[in-house]
Protein backbone atom coordinates (compact mmCIF):
# COMPACT_ATOMS: atom_id res chain seq x y z
CA UNK A 1 0.00 0.00 0.00
CA UNK A 2 1.59 3.36 -0.76
CA UNK A 3 -0.22 5.17 2.17
CA UNK A 4 2.08 6.71 4.56
CA UNK A 5 3.20 5.54 7.71
CA UNK A 6 2.36 7.71 10.46
CA UNK A 7 5.75 8.14 11.41
CA UNK A 8 6.69 9.96 8.13
CA UNK A 9 3.75 12.50 8.57
CA UNK A 10 5.20 13.20 12.03
CA UNK A 11 9.09 12.76 11.32
CA UNK A 12 8.31 14.88 7.64
CA UNK A 13 10.90 17.73 8.30
CA UNK A 14 13.52 15.47 9.36
CA UNK A 15 12.54 13.43 6.10
CA UNK A 16 12.27 15.73 3.75
CA UNK A 17 16.04 16.52 2.70
CA UNK A 18 16.80 12.96 2.65
CA UNK A 19 13.80 12.29 0.04
CA UNK A 20 15.65 15.41 -2.14
CA UNK A 21 18.86 12.83 -2.09
CA UNK A 22 17.11 10.31 -3.11
CA UNK A 23 15.41 12.32 -5.98
CA UNK A 24 19.26 13.53 -6.84
CA UNK A 25 20.29 9.59 -6.61
CA UNK A 26 17.21 8.09 -9.08
CA UNK A 27 17.62 10.99 -11.53
CA UNK A 28 21.66 10.57 -12.14
CA UNK A 29 20.71 6.88 -12.23
CA UNK A 30 18.61 7.35 -14.37
CA UNK A 31 20.77 9.59 -16.84
CA UNK A 32 23.55 6.78 -16.43
CA UNK A 33 21.94 4.22 -17.88
CA UNK A 34 20.07 6.44 -21.00
CA UNK A 35 23.39 7.64 -22.06
CA UNK A 36 25.36 4.58 -22.10
CA UNK A 37 27.46 5.22 -18.82
CA UNK A 38 26.03 2.23 -17.57
CA UNK A 39 25.72 -1.34 -19.47
CA UNK A 40 21.67 -2.05 -20.85
CA UNK A 41 20.40 -5.02 -22.56
CA UNK A 42 17.88 -5.14 -25.46
CA UNK A 43 16.26 -8.33 -25.87
CA UNK A 44 15.46 -10.17 -28.97
CA UNK A 45 12.51 -11.04 -27.41
CA UNK A 46 9.72 -8.12 -26.43
CA UNK A 47 9.51 -7.52 -23.01
CA UNK A 48 7.06 -6.04 -20.73
CA UNK A 49 7.63 -4.37 -17.93
CA UNK A 50 5.10 -4.56 -15.01
CA UNK A 51 6.34 -2.56 -12.53
CA UNK A 52 5.62 0.77 -9.50
CA UNK A 53 6.42 4.07 -8.84
CA UNK A 54 5.99 3.52 -5.54
CA UNK A 55 6.61 0.55 -3.23
CA UNK A 56 4.06 -2.77 -2.90
CA UNK A 57 0.16 -3.06 -2.39
CA UNK A 58 -1.00 -2.14 -5.86
CA UNK A 59 -1.54 -5.62 -7.30
CA UNK A 60 1.26 -6.19 -9.33
CA UNK A 61 1.36 -10.30 -8.47
CA UNK A 62 -2.56 -10.83 -9.77
CA UNK A 63 -1.99 -8.28 -12.39
CA UNK A 64 0.99 -10.46 -14.05
CA UNK A 65 -0.65 -13.64 -13.16
CA UNK A 66 -3.97 -11.93 -15.07
CA UNK A 67 -1.52 -11.13 -18.02
CA UNK A 68 0.11 -15.26 -18.33
CA UNK A 69 -3.48 -16.04 -18.66
CA UNK A 70 -4.20 -13.71 -21.43
CA UNK A 71 -0.83 -14.55 -23.17
CA UNK A 72 -1.62 -18.47 -22.81
CA UNK A 73 -4.81 -17.56 -24.14
CA UNK A 74 -3.33 -16.60 -27.42
CA UNK A 75 -0.83 -19.58 -27.38
CA UNK A 76 2.29 -17.21 -26.03
CA UNK A 77 4.84 -18.42 -24.45
CA UNK A 78 6.07 -16.13 -21.29
CA UNK A 79 8.76 -16.05 -19.30
CA UNK A 80 8.31 -14.00 -16.21
CA UNK A 81 11.79 -12.57 -15.19
CA UNK A 82 12.00 -12.24 -11.51
CA UNK A 83 14.28 -10.79 -9.24
CA UNK A 84 13.34 -13.08 -5.88
CA UNK A 85 13.81 -10.43 -3.46
CA UNK A 86 15.59 -11.30 0.00
CA UNK A 87 16.43 -14.90 -1.05
CA UNK A 88 20.01 -16.12 -1.62
CA UNK A 89 19.91 -19.21 -4.44
CA UNK A 90 22.62 -21.39 -5.01
CA UNK A 91 23.19 -20.68 -8.67
CA UNK A 92 21.31 -17.85 -10.80
CA UNK A 93 19.59 -17.67 -13.24
CA UNK A 94 17.42 -20.24 -11.53
CA UNK A 95 14.38 -21.80 -13.48
CA UNK A 96 11.43 -23.01 -11.08
CA UNK A 97 10.00 -26.42 -11.50
CA UNK A 98 7.32 -28.25 -9.60
CA UNK A 99 9.82 -29.78 -6.95
CA UNK A 100 11.31 -26.45 -5.91
CA UNK A 101 8.25 -24.82 -5.56
CA UNK A 102 6.67 -27.57 -3.21
CA UNK A 103 9.83 -28.06 -1.65
CA UNK A 104 12.53 -25.79 -0.95
CA UNK A 105 11.79 -22.97 1.24
CA UNK A 106 14.22 -20.73 0.65
CA UNK A 107 12.50 -19.46 -2.80
CA UNK A 108 10.26 -16.52 -2.57
CA UNK A 109 6.40 -16.43 -2.67
CA UNK A 110 5.53 -14.52 -5.41
CA UNK A 111 7.39 -16.83 -7.74
CA UNK A 112 6.07 -20.12 -6.67
CA UNK A 113 2.67 -18.73 -6.58
CA UNK A 114 2.33 -17.66 -9.87
CA UNK A 115 4.07 -20.80 -10.80
CA UNK A 116 1.33 -22.91 -8.78
CA UNK A 117 -0.91 -20.81 -11.17
CA UNK A 118 0.17 -20.93 -14.33
CA UNK A 119 2.35 -23.87 -14.47
CA UNK A 120 2.30 -23.35 -18.33
CA UNK A 121 4.21 -20.47 -17.74
CA UNK A 122 8.34 -20.34 -16.93
CA UNK A 123 9.95 -18.34 -14.11
CA UNK A 124 13.19 -17.27 -13.83
CA UNK A 125 14.97 -16.44 -10.43
CA UNK A 126 17.98 -13.94 -10.58
CA UNK A 127 18.70 -10.17 -9.28
CA UNK A 128 20.14 -9.76 -12.87
CA UNK A 129 17.18 -9.25 -15.18
CA UNK A 130 19.35 -9.06 -18.38
CA UNK A 131 21.03 -12.57 -17.74
CA UNK A 132 17.85 -13.68 -17.39
CA UNK A 133 16.57 -12.42 -20.65
CA UNK A 134 19.92 -13.97 -22.51
CA UNK A 135 19.31 -17.71 -20.87
CA UNK A 136 15.95 -17.26 -22.21
CA UNK A 137 17.09 -16.48 -25.73
CA UNK A 138 20.27 -19.16 -25.85
CA UNK A 139 18.58 -22.18 -24.10
CA UNK A 140 14.42 -21.37 -24.23
CA UNK A 141 13.80 -21.38 -28.10
CA UNK A 142 9.61 -21.49 -26.86
CA UNK A 143 9.87 -17.92 -25.60
CA UNK A 144 7.66 -15.50 -27.02
CA UNK A 145 7.47 -13.19 -24.71
CA UNK A 146 9.25 -11.80 -21.02
CA UNK A 147 7.47 -9.98 -17.96
CA UNK A 148 9.75 -8.45 -16.26
CA UNK A 149 8.33 -8.55 -12.32
CA UNK A 150 9.09 -5.43 -10.41
CA UNK A 151 10.77 -3.75 -12.89
CA UNK A 152 10.16 -0.11 -13.81
CA UNK A 153 13.07 1.27 -12.12
CA UNK A 154 15.40 -1.75 -13.15
CA UNK A 155 17.06 -0.30 -16.22
CA UNK A 156 20.09 -3.00 -17.14
CA UNK A 157 17.00 -4.37 -19.15
CA UNK A 158 15.48 -2.64 -22.08
CA UNK A 159 11.41 -3.28 -22.58
CA UNK A 160 9.23 -2.85 -25.15
CA UNK A 161 6.65 -1.64 -23.08
CA UNK A 162 6.19 0.11 -19.16
CA UNK A 163 2.83 -1.03 -17.40
CA UNK A 164 2.73 1.07 -14.25
CA UNK A 165 0.95 0.07 -11.31
CA UNK A 166 -0.74 2.74 -9.05
CA UNK A 167 -2.56 2.86 -5.75
CA UNK A 168 -5.26 5.27 -5.38
CA UNK A 169 -2.87 6.51 -2.47
CA UNK A 170 -0.38 7.61 -5.18
CA UNK A 171 -3.03 10.32 -6.18
CA UNK A 172 -3.57 11.49 -2.81
CA UNK A 173 -4.31 15.46 -2.69
CA UNK A 174 -0.95 17.73 -2.84
CA UNK A 175 -3.09 20.15 -0.76
CA UNK A 176 -2.84 17.79 2.07
CA UNK A 177 1.12 17.98 2.32
CA UNK A 178 1.90 16.21 5.44
CA UNK A 179 -0.25 13.48 4.24
CA UNK A 180 0.18 13.28 0.75
CA UNK A 181 2.23 10.67 -1.13
CA UNK A 182 1.98 12.33 -4.99
CA UNK A 183 5.57 12.67 -6.22
CA UNK A 184 6.86 12.34 -2.87
CA UNK A 185 9.94 9.77 -2.87
CA UNK A 186 11.37 7.78 0.04
CA UNK A 187 11.66 7.93 2.88
CA UNK A 188 9.35 10.74 3.46
CA UNK A 189 6.77 9.04 1.08
CA UNK A 190 6.70 5.80 -0.38
CA UNK A 191 7.69 6.86 -4.23
CA UNK A 192 10.98 5.19 -5.82
CA UNK A 193 11.36 8.34 -8.61
CA UNK A 194 10.16 11.64 -9.06
CA UNK A 195 7.22 12.11 -11.20
CA UNK A 196 8.67 12.76 -14.49
CA UNK A 197 9.68 8.65 -14.42
CA UNK A 198 6.25 8.60 -15.58
CA UNK A 199 6.31 9.74 -18.77
CA UNK A 200 8.21 6.38 -19.47
CA UNK A 201 5.00 4.35 -19.19
CA UNK A 202 2.89 3.15 -21.66
CA UNK A 203 0.21 2.85 -19.90
CA UNK A 204 -1.27 2.81 -16.19
CA UNK A 205 -3.00 0.58 -14.14
CA UNK A 206 -5.09 1.81 -10.74
CA UNK A 207 -5.97 -0.69 -8.23
CA UNK A 208 -9.42 0.59 -7.02
CA UNK A 209 -12.74 -0.71 -6.08
CA UNK A 210 -15.44 0.79 -8.24
CA UNK A 211 -17.15 3.13 -5.32
CA UNK A 212 -13.79 4.18 -4.52
CA UNK A 213 -13.35 5.13 -7.82
CA UNK A 214 -15.94 7.10 -8.55
CA UNK A 215 -14.73 9.32 -5.60
CA UNK A 216 -11.32 9.85 -7.19
CA UNK A 217 -11.56 9.76 -10.63
CA UNK A 218 -11.99 13.64 -11.09
CA UNK A 219 -8.27 14.37 -9.25
CA UNK A 220 -7.03 10.89 -10.86
CA UNK A 221 -7.85 12.35 -14.19
CA UNK A 222 -6.29 15.66 -13.29
CA UNK A 223 -2.85 14.27 -12.17
CA UNK A 224 -2.26 11.46 -15.14
CA UNK A 225 -3.51 13.91 -17.98
CA UNK A 226 -0.35 15.64 -18.95
CA UNK A 227 1.20 12.03 -19.66
CA UNK A 228 -0.86 11.57 -22.42
CA UNK A 229 -1.20 7.57 -21.51
CA UNK A 230 -3.97 5.32 -21.43
CA UNK A 231 -5.30 4.39 -17.86
CA UNK A 232 -7.43 1.03 -16.74
CA UNK A 233 -8.64 0.77 -13.91
CA UNK A 234 -9.35 -2.85 -11.93
CA UNK A 235 -10.01 -4.39 -9.00
CA UNK A 236 -9.09 -7.91 -7.20
CA UNK A 237 -11.95 -10.23 -6.48
CA UNK A 238 -12.34 -12.76 -4.46
CA UNK A 239 -14.12 -15.57 -6.45
CA UNK A 240 -13.60 -18.50 -3.93
CA UNK A 241 -11.94 -20.05 -1.02
CA UNK A 242 -9.93 -23.17 -1.65
CA UNK A 243 -8.72 -25.70 1.33
CA UNK A 244 -5.11 -25.48 1.72
CA UNK A 245 -4.86 -28.90 2.98
CA UNK A 246 -8.48 -30.86 3.15
CA UNK A 247 -10.68 -31.29 0.51
CA UNK A 248 -14.12 -29.94 1.52
CA UNK A 249 -15.78 -26.43 2.74
CA UNK A 250 -17.12 -26.37 5.73
CA UNK A 251 -19.13 -23.73 6.59
CA UNK A 252 -17.48 -20.60 8.44
CA UNK A 253 -18.76 -18.73 11.57
CA UNK A 254 -16.29 -17.76 13.35
CA UNK A 255 -12.40 -17.48 11.53
CA UNK A 256 -9.05 -15.98 11.48
CA UNK A 257 -7.01 -14.24 8.98
CA UNK A 258 -3.38 -14.30 7.87
CA UNK A 259 -1.65 -11.85 5.75
CA UNK A 260 2.15 -10.71 4.57
CA UNK A 261 1.36 -8.86 2.02
CA UNK A 262 1.96 -4.94 0.91
CA UNK A 263 -1.40 -3.93 1.94
CA UNK A 264 -3.34 -6.48 4.87
CA UNK A 265 -6.05 -3.99 5.43
CA UNK A 266 -7.74 -3.60 2.04
CA UNK A 267 -6.76 -7.88 1.71
CA UNK A 268 -8.84 -7.69 5.20
CA UNK A 269 -12.06 -5.91 3.96
CA UNK A 270 -12.47 -7.81 1.05
CA UNK A 271 -12.66 -11.31 2.93
CA UNK A 272 -15.41 -9.58 4.96
CA UNK A 273 -17.29 -8.07 2.61
CA UNK A 274 -16.94 -11.72 0.44
CA UNK A 275 -17.84 -13.76 4.00
CA UNK A 276 -20.80 -10.92 4.76
CA UNK A 277 -18.66 -11.36 8.11
CA UNK A 278 -15.66 -9.81 10.02
CA UNK A 279 -13.25 -11.40 11.34
CA UNK A 280 -12.31 -12.59 14.75
CA UNK A 281 -8.66 -11.95 14.63
CA UNK A 282 -5.90 -10.77 12.45
CA UNK A 283 -2.26 -11.45 11.83
CA UNK A 284 -0.80 -9.20 9.34
CA UNK A 285 3.07 -9.93 8.91
CA UNK A 286 5.74 -8.27 6.73
CA UNK A 287 5.78 -9.17 2.99
CA UNK A 288 8.92 -11.28 3.33
CA UNK A 289 8.45 -12.44 6.91
CA UNK A 290 9.49 -16.37 8.16
CA UNK A 291 6.20 -18.25 8.45
CA UNK A 292 8.20 -20.75 11.06
CA UNK A 293 7.31 -19.09 13.82
CA UNK A 294 3.86 -18.29 13.01
CA UNK A 295 2.76 -22.02 11.99
CA UNK A 296 2.57 -22.83 16.02
CA UNK A 297 0.09 -19.84 16.39
CA UNK A 298 -2.15 -20.72 13.79
CA UNK A 299 -2.41 -24.41 15.16
CA UNK A 300 -2.90 -22.96 18.55
CA UNK A 301 -6.06 -20.90 16.64
CA UNK A 302 -9.49 -22.50 17.69
CA UNK A 303 -11.14 -21.47 14.57
CA UNK A 304 -10.58 -21.72 10.77
CA UNK A 305 -8.00 -19.68 8.65
CA UNK A 306 -8.02 -17.59 5.88
CA UNK A 307 -4.63 -16.60 4.11
CA UNK A 308 -3.25 -14.61 0.90
CA UNK A 309 -2.62 -17.11 -2.02
CA UNK A 310 0.98 -15.79 -1.35
CA UNK A 311 0.86 -16.96 1.87
CA UNK A 312 -0.52 -20.30 1.14
CA UNK A 313 3.14 -20.78 -0.39
CA UNK A 314 4.88 -20.87 2.74
CA UNK A 315 1.48 -22.48 4.82
CA UNK A 316 2.04 -25.61 2.37
CA UNK A 317 5.63 -26.40 3.30
CA UNK A 318 4.24 -26.93 6.97
CA UNK A 319 2.37 -30.42 6.79
CA UNK A 320 2.14 -30.11 10.38
CA UNK A 321 -0.59 -27.32 9.79
CA UNK A 322 -2.59 -30.93 7.23
CA UNK A 323 -5.02 -31.05 10.46
CA UNK A 324 -5.94 -27.20 10.61
CA UNK A 325 -8.69 -25.89 8.48
CA UNK A 326 -7.00 -22.88 6.23
CA UNK A 327 -8.38 -21.74 2.99
CA UNK A 328 -7.05 -19.17 0.86
CA UNK A 329 -8.27 -17.08 -1.14
CA UNK A 330 -8.84 -16.84 -5.22
CA UNK A 331 -8.62 -13.77 -6.74
CA UNK A 332 -8.87 -12.50 -10.03
CA UNK A 333 -8.41 -9.19 -11.88
CA UNK A 334 -11.51 -7.70 -12.95
CA UNK A 335 -11.50 -4.37 -14.78
CA UNK A 336 -14.00 -1.84 -14.43
CA UNK A 337 -13.25 1.50 -16.07
CA UNK A 338 -10.81 3.45 -18.02
CA UNK A 339 -9.58 6.94 -19.24
CA UNK A 340 -7.56 8.57 -22.01
CA UNK A 341 -8.51 5.76 -24.35
CA UNK A 342 -11.88 5.03 -26.21
CA UNK A 343 -10.55 0.95 -25.27
CA UNK A 344 -11.00 -1.19 -22.91
CA UNK A 345 -8.24 -2.47 -21.74
CA UNK A 346 -8.90 -6.07 -23.44
CA UNK A 347 -8.88 -4.30 -26.93
CA UNK A 348 -5.83 -2.00 -26.28
CA UNK A 349 -4.18 -5.30 -25.34
CA UNK A 350 -4.97 -6.84 -28.80
CA UNK A 351 -4.34 -3.65 -30.86
CA UNK A 352 -1.31 -2.25 -29.25
CA UNK A 353 0.72 -5.30 -27.39
CA UNK A 354 -0.22 -8.49 -29.33
CA UNK A 355 0.46 -6.64 -32.84
CA UNK A 356 4.42 -7.11 -31.26
CA UNK A 357 3.82 -10.95 -31.82
CA UNK A 358 1.12 -10.81 -35.00
CA UNK A 359 3.88 -8.59 -36.90
CA UNK A 360 6.38 -11.30 -36.44
CA UNK A 361 8.50 -9.31 -33.38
Amino acid sequence: MAQKHRLQIILAPVLLPFSWLFAVISRMRFFLYKHGILKTYTPKIPCICVGNISWGGTGKSPFIDYLLKRFHKEHIDCAVLSRGYGVKLPHYPFVLDKNSVMNDSRLPDEPCMLFNKNPFTTIIINPKRAESALYAEKNLPHIQALLMDDGFQHFALNRTENFVLLDKDDLTPKAEYAKSNWNTLIPLGSWREPEQALHRASAFFLKCPPSAWEQIKQHCLVKLAPYHKPLFVFNLNIKRLEPLFHKEIKPIRQYALIAGIGNPYQFQESVQNFLGQACAKSIFLTDHADMEKHAAKLLALDMPVICTEKDAVKLKRHPELARKEIYCTATAVQFHACAFTPHTFETWFAENILTHFNNGN
